[in-house]
């Protein structure tokens, strides 16, 4: 069911800082640049062969980004894992009584977006992903 991960996301308050440290330390250049306003993030990716590290950072005061900078700094935000099938790994830790955050029907506006909750996994955010 799990295949590995699929991405970390790592959170900071300067993203061109960090990417200049990212590129320096890691000897690649960023590959993608994005902004999610609704989110209140801009995002930075740097690939690898079969994984990425993205650094996120707050446009503003507001959203996920700007309050888990605020109540924790920098650092790992969360731990994305690819899955084969994500609706047949939300039935099955369903089953197993994990807490899971989202759904991957189509009540959500995004296919893909589901977590298990940081109170699973000694306080990591994790993402499932369907690749």
């Amino acid at each position: 069911m799990f295949k590995g991960v699929d991405h970390i996301v790592v959170a900071v308050k300067d993203l061109e800082a960090a990417v200049g440290r990212y590129e320096t330390i890691y000897g690649v250049e960023v590959s993608e640049r994005r902004e999610a306003p609704a989110a209140g993030m801009k995002m930075a990716f740097f690939r690898f062969a079969d994984s990425y590290v993205e650094l996120v950072s707050n446009i503003d005061d507001q959203g996920p980004i700007a309050k888990r900078l605020a109540e924790k700094g920098e650092g790992v935000h969360l731990i994305a894992m690819q899955v084969d099938d994500l609706d047949k790994a939300v039935a099955d830790l369903r089953g197993k009584g994990v807490r899971l955050v989202g759904d991957p029907g189509a009540g959500n506006p995004i296919k893909g977006q589901v977590f298990v909750h940081p109170s699973e996994t000694g306080g990591v955010l994790t993402q499932l992903v369907q690749r």
